[in-house]
């Protein structure tokens, strides 16, 4: 019978690398620098708190253009602390720290790092030696992995949950980043657990038989890493029952960038009429952020966590909605812009935690009739319809995002952007149709009689 076991699930800690922003002060600057150590003491704290028997490195420890001595370090003490505690920890080499980089310290006595050559199993026993699991992993060699390492993570039976360690994208086209799909590794038989690394989003892609997961990004670095990063902590209780499997999200990310848009709508017939409106309105927004739960509701539950874990907020503010300001704002937007984002900086600056202002950016426009009444209008009713197939059908959306143009690229592998283009997604998508047909319907509407049903 086995025993049950608890162990943390992260990955991507990318040490040393920064959160990218604008025109910091000395002390933000500081903290957004330690910022990735912050959060990886953070994922030590949780399992010296849940006493874990184990945590799980699923690739990116370090960030290729941020490794040095000082997080080589920083990660063996963290591991000092663990192995006090009796923790163990496995690790792989992702595509930003492949196994030739990893090579300035000698690791702790309670570190594994798994080879680069074949898949290896690491077995963990209890003080008593009775096997509890059985891990099994590999890592890169080089930046890029096209090997299908998966389908070598064979353990010899299923008395113990099995567990494996692997650095994916999970892309059976992508020959970058271990190409696989969920099908192949569900069909890998034996596996009970895929403790994936590379995804910088938590996803549990799927509960059961097998469990697949992404823990995220400790710390997000920049806008593409929105929201409250952490890892994941498990419990495998008997095996062979599908219940004694629980999965929850511990927040570790001391700093979190969010973009939040503000409607210029207003609401109870007051809508903002200056700059100064549209601050208050933002101060307003920034004092329901501070109170709000830190945790993004989903499918995963919460573990509890500190209360001062949260240092505080890099937001990107952006105005939408319809109002009479809009013209105002678009005579000089640029100007409009970086004036408001000043102010802000200056008007929050009191705020804990902090609230730094990263930039602001307008998407607004002027006001419209009822949209609703509109539908009545034939010609109006079709734009809407056109705006539906685009979003919900894969062939017409395919269709039309071939047809704006070769500057956008559709986010797929986030590690390879090509910088001479923008870069498109399903939330990028949604916004460029709703403005396009704002627009149109504010065109039809400017020419007032002269389009037709």
């Amino acid at each position: 019978m086995s025993k049950e076991i608890t162990f943390i699930h992260a990955a991507d800690i990318h040490l040393g690398s920064y959160i990218h922003s604008t025109n910091l002060s000395a002390e933000l600057n500081k903290i957004c620098a330690e910022a990735t150590f912050e959060a990886f003491r953070n994922v030590c704290d949780a399992a010296i708190e849940y006493q874990v028997d184990f945590l799980l490195l699923a690739g990116d420890l370090y960030d290729q253009e941020a490794k040095s001595v000082e997080a080589n370090r920083f990660f063996n003490e963290q591991c000092a602390r663990l192995q006090k505690k009796g923790i163990e920890v496995y690790l792989i080499a992702g595509n930003h720290d492949p196994l030739r980089e990893l090579d300035l310290f000698q690791l702790p006595e309670n570190v594994f790092l798994f080879g680069g050559d074949c898949s290896e199993i690491q077995e963990v026993v209890d003080q008593q030696g009775n096997l509890l699991a059985r891990i099994i992993g590999q890592s890169y060699r080089k930046r890029s992995e096209s090997r299908k390492m998966y389908s070598t993570f064979t353990p010899p039976d299923k008395t113990v949950w099995n567990i494996g360690l692997l650095h994916t994208q999970l892309a059976g086209q992508n020959n970058n980043y271990v190409p696989c799909s969920v099908t192949e590794l569900c069909a890998q038989e034996g596996i009970d657990y895929w403790a994936l690394g590379h995804i910088h989003q938590c996803r549990l892609i799927r509960s059961r038989d097998p469990v697949i997961a992404y823990p995220g990004i400790p710390q997000g670095r920049d806008f593409g890493e929105v929201g409250v990063g952490g890892c994941l902590l498990v419990r495998l209780g008997e095996k062979g029952y599908v219940s004694n499997i629980n999965i929850s999200f511990i927040p570790t990310s001391p700093i979190i960038l969010k973009r939040i848009e503000v409607s210029i709508d207003g609401e109870k017939d007051w809508e903002p009429g200056n700059l100064a409106d549209l601050e208050d309105l933002i101060t307003t927004r920034t004092k329901q952020l501070l109170q709000e739960d830190l945790i993004v509701s989903g499918s995963l539950p919460a573990a509890e966590v500190r209360e001062d874990l949260c240092s505080g907020f890099i937001v990107q503010w952006v105005l939408t909605g319809r109002g009479t300001i809009n013209q105002l704002l678009r005579e000089q937007t640029e100007e409009v812009e970086a004036i408001l984002t000043e102010n802000l900086r200056q008007r929050l600056s009191t705020f804990r935690p902090f609230v730094w202002t990263d930039s602001v950016i307008i998407h607004t426009g002027n006001p419209l009739p009822d949209l609703e009444s509109l539908q009545e209008r034939e010609i109006f009713r079709e734009i809407k319809g056109i705006i539906d197939r685009i979003i919900n059908d894969q062939v017409v959306q395919e269709e039309f995002i071939n047809s704006i143009g070769q500057i956008w690229e559709w986010q797929t592998d986030h590690e390879n952007i090509d910088e001479d283009k923008l870069q498109l997604n399903e939330e990028i998508l949604r916004e460029i149709l709703q403005q396009a047909e704002d627009m149109i319907i504010e065109d039809l509407l400017v020419g007032g009689d002269n389009y037709e049903d």
